[in-house]
């Protein structure tokens, strides 16, 4: 077999070849997004962004406290912090050239979901999440990017409801059931498409954990507002549009993510399908090194780390996956050699596993 490059892609003769991509998974807490977000979180989240150094980013409560959340400030903000924080995108990165943005175009009135990718944005949209007798809340963000290769990567994300009453947990099963199907279809419609699933599901699917719904259990069943009754598991409901949960886990190997300063739930998720081939991960938690283990990372990659980083950051712990996108058979490479890849850049990727 035969590997050349030119113009910064590789070629490997007689083999259809495979693109290696990051997705970093992160409720920001609202660090970004209004004129009374939590502004001082924003140089340790930048802190860890630049060190995991994800391809693609999806995050959660881009956004404001109190005051009314508006589109157009939430966009400004988030690109201000990627071109003045960020590192993960070279100097003075260009908005639509060195990376690209999508805002859920949904929002609760403080907060919505959005996507930012190095690749470009071949098309998005936003999906109702309402059902079950409820209006939709922050919808289901989608973008499907154009990555090396001629396989489509599919990201989606969503922010499921937050709080444990009853009335809580109904909306949240509502959303799922929705998104769901939402996945699933596209699932059906797109069989050559590699496919990824992110989000703050705001509810465990840890049977040795507690729901995030009050004196009751998983699958406990729930009514819904339109009088509608079934089994009460949200991320379940999502994992089964067909998604595959690879379970990323810390450094001391725990998969809880939320709180930051005391991880007692699972509520963040990375999850695939279609020709994603799940590489490995890692649950971010800088608390969770020991402190010999933090001065050795520190040394390694000339980051300035403290055990408290990850809790200033944000209220979630981070949730970083690398997925292999397999190309799809039967199309014709360039120059009759078989498939493009992305060559390896040099990136930080072996402190990816846990």
């Amino acid at each position: 077999m035969g590997v050349g490059t030119l113009a910064g892609l590789a070629f490997v003769s007689g083999a259809l070849a495979q693109v290696s991509v990051s997705v970093l998974q992160t409720n920001i807490h609202r660090d970004i997004g209004g004129s009374d977000s939590n502004t001082t979180s924003q140089p340790y989240l930048a802190q860890e962004i630049n060190f995991l150094n994800p391809d693609v980013w999806t995050l959660q409560e881009l956004g404001g406290n109190n005051v009314s959340y508006n589109a157009t400030t939430a966009y400004n903000d988030l690109v201000a912090f990627v071109q003045s924080d960020l590192t993960i995108f070279g100097a003075n990165p260009a908005v639509g050239v060195n990376f690209y943005v999508y805002l859920s175009a949904r929002n609760d009135g403080f907060d919505t979901s959005a996507i930012v990718s190095r690749y470009p944005i071949l098309s998005s949209q936003t999906s109702s999440d309402a059902g079950g007798g409820n209006g939709a809340l922050r919808g289901l963000a989608r973008v499907t990017l154009d990555i090396p290769g001629n396989t489509n990567l599919d990201i989606f994300t969503t922010h499921l409801k937050a709080l444990s009453t009853d009335s809580d947990a109904q909306r949240r099963m509502t959303e799922a059931d929705a998104d769901s199907i939402t996945i699933a279809n596209w699932i059906a419609a797109h069989p050559g498409d590699a496919i990824v699933a992110t989000g703050d599901w705001n509810e465990t699917v840890e049977s040795s954990a507690s729901a995030n719904w009050s004196g009751h259990s998983l699958d406990d069943p729930i009514t819904l507002s339109n009088g509608t009754t079934e089994a009460y598991n949200p991320v379940a409901r999502i994992r089964a549009a067909g998604l595959t949960d690879p379970r990323p886990t810390s450094i001391k190997g725990n998969v809880n993510t939320i709180s930051s300063t005391k991880p007692n739930a699972r509520f963040d998720y990375v999850m695939f399908a279609g020709n994603a081939n799940y590489v490995n991960g890692q649950v971010f938690d800088t608390k969770q090194y020991t402190s010999l283990q933090l001065s050795a990372l520190n040394a390694q990659f000339g980051t300035t780390f403290t055990s408290s980083t990850s809790a200033n950051a944000s209220d979630h712990l981070a949730v970083l996956a690398t997925f292999a996108i397999v190309p799809e058979p039967g199309s014709l490479s360039l120059l009759g050699v078989a498939a493009v890849v992305l060559v390896w850049r040099g990136r930080r990727k072996g402190n990816a596993e846990a």
